[in-house]
């Protein structure tokens, strides 16, 4: 018997019918979510290829059950992998282009700290399965560092009913937090831990002994702070507003630490379909044309017999074909066996089945050329790979979609270390040469200062002004062939002569016009090679114009740098 939750009476700040009021909501939420959780358990086991007893539940056969779906998202989610997200931070203002720079090096390493990859593949599979992945972005308190989460669909709650999660009145987050660390966190409660945490997963729902369920409890106020409580069952165990410290919310940014990253959108809903749901009926249909092709298959390869009772046939030995002798009492003619055979399947039925095929691999965009198969005739490389590319519509329109909720977590991200990051960190990064190099960074370089004037321009005031950036998204991309491509297309252009500096003018007209990964680094650095070569043009003729060179410059020797010697004095 399970012992009974001590209930204890909150009194806190919070108003205890706002308390009822949120955990109202949470049912609410909660009901209106459960059809969603009960298709995540479902599509989870359409990708698994284990439906059939789902399908038919009163069946001992073993149903056919082949893995399509299980493909098609492998599929996309290695062209998701391929084209991993690398932020590139544009500065707003002239004034903070340094910041974008260094910024722009620093938060791919502060996304690798945070275990980003493994989240972002994680979720990934999350979204092609179900339609929608969560990522949660805190701040771990304990380690001083920003932590980024795959977040369980089946145990965020939010109003179904708003197309934005940050339009939601309220944000529910369950876990199953292990007792001992809870005992030790919050000693006052105690008694409300007793480890029968109820967890709903896509294999069903567990009950754990040593965790007990915690509910965070988001909401925002009227002035636009956001606030956490926590619950255990109908009791507050925690609270921000009766947290010293927290008098302006949990976050200065005031969002939902949560970014939901949806593959295919329902109509004002926070929640998305996915690959799983799209095609689900036609590979249903194609495990029942197998079913009809394999039993058929069966009842043809196997001979059977039509044999009268008094057939007068030893029927053991008949169907024993080991024995070279079967025994019969008394005359046997054609009357008293006669073999059987099953009729093959048209062709109709086997041609419908790849149509069927056909059919499913034409929905999700998953077509033969993607994975290296090819047919009439095509063998060039070239020709090969504008099929794949072409084919990669779909692919490239989903990953394009999933950027915008990349760049919103490295925005939250960013004004989690504009409001925590208040003392220096140093960074490893990589410059632009590839050589390792240590940045160091604070919150203070997220912060302006803005000199106030009077009429005569006198400055009687300064104030802080917000560092903002604008984010564009670089694909990393991971594929050997674009490499491949990639590097080829710089040997191309050097070939060219895009580099040389006679050549800088129309190399610039050319490359505006192209269109290849990295074309903007490429731009950047022959404007550098420009700007240096007219530089070094500019000094050349003001010395010539002045009769004189740099000693070190004028035919060698141990002069001093930088002393100026008239033309022709060492060597002419």
């Amino acid at each position: 018997m399970t012992e009974e939750k001590e209930v204890v009476e909150y009194r806190g700040k919070i108003n205890p019918d706002f308390i009822s009021k949120a955990q109202r909501m949470y049912q609410k939420y909660k009901g209106d979510k459960a059809e969603l959780n009960k298709r995540i358990v479902d599509n989870n086991r359409w990708y698994k290829s284990n439906y059939a007893r789902m399908l038919n539940p009163k069946t001992n056969e073993t149903e056919p059950a082949t893995a399509f779906i299980f493909s098609a998202i492998e599929n996309k989610y290695a062209d998701a992998i391929d084209n991993f997200p690398v932020p590139n931070l544009l500065e707003r203002e002239p004034s903070d282009s340094g910041t974008a720079k260094i910024l722009s090096k620093i938060i791919p390493v502060q996304l690798d700290m945070s275990g980003f990859k493994r989240v972002y593949k994680d979720n990934w599979r999350r979204k092609l399965k179900h339609g929608t992945a969560v990522y949660g972005v805190f701040y771990n308190e304990q380690s001083r560092d920003i932590d980024i989460r795959a977040v369980d669909l089946m145990n965020i709650y939010c109003d179904m009913h708003v197309r934005d999660v940050q339009d939601s009145q309220f944000l529910f987050i369950t876990n199953a937090v292990d007792n001992d660390i809870l005992k030790e966190n919050y000693p006052n409660f105690r008694a409300l831990f007793h480890g029968d945490a109820s967890v709903e997963s896509c294999s069903g729902t567990h009950q754990l002994d040593d965790r007990t369920e915690v509910t965070d409890c988001y909401y925002k106020k009227a002035d636009g702070t956001l606030h956490m409580i926590k619950f255990v069952g109908a009791t507050v165990i925690d609270a921000t507003e009766d947290t010293e410290g927290y008098e302006s919310g949990l976050y200065a940014h005031g969002m939902y630490p949560v970014i939901f990253d949806v593959l295919y959108p329902e109509e004002d809903c926070p929640f998305g379909f996915g690959i799983v749901d799209t095609i689900r009926n036609p590979q249903q249909y194609i495990d029942k044309l197998d079913g009809i092709i394999i039993k058929n298959a069966l009842l043809s390869g196997k001979q059977r017999y039509l044999v009268k009772e008094n057939g007068n046939i030893n029927e053991k030995e008949f169907c024993d074909y080991s024995k070279d002798i079967v025994h019969v009492t008394g005359s046997v003619d054609e009357t008293n066996i006669k073999p059987i055979q099953a009729q093959g399947l048209s062709n109709y039925i086997i041609e419908h089945r790849l149509e069927k095929i056909n059919e499913l691999k034409e929905v999700i965009g998953n077509r033969d050329f993607q994975q290296g198969a090819t047919s009439g005739g095509v063998t060039a490389a070239t020709a090969i790979t504008t099929l794949q590319q072409s084919g990669q519509k779909l692919s490239r329109s989903v990953i394009d979609d999933s950027y915008d909720a990349y760049k919103a977590l490295v925005l939250m991200m960013i004004e989690l270390m504009r409001e925590f990051y208040d003392e220096e960190r140093i960074y490893r990064i990589t410059n632009d040469i590839g050589s390792t190099e240590f940045a160091r960074f604070d919150n203070s370089m997220l912060m302006s200062d803005v000199e106030k004037r009077d009429a005569l321009g006198f400055v009687y005031d300064t104030e802080y002004r917000r560092t903002e950036f604008d984010i564009s998204v670089i694909p990393q991309r991971e594929n050997p062939f674009t490499k491949e491509t990639n590097n080829q297309t710089i040997l191309n252009l050097w070939n060219s002569g895009f580099f040389q500096p006679q050549n800088f003018d129309v190399s610039m007209i050319a490359l505006q016009s192209m269109n290849f990964d990295g074309k903007e680094k490429v731009i950047e650095q022959i404007k550098e090679l420009q700007e240096k070569q007219q530089d070094m043009q500019m000094r050349q003729s003001a010395i010539q114009q002045d009769g004189l060179v740099p000693v070190g410059q004028a035919g060698g020797g141990n002069q001093t740098d930088g002393e100026l010697v008239p033309v022709g004095k060492y060597g002419g």
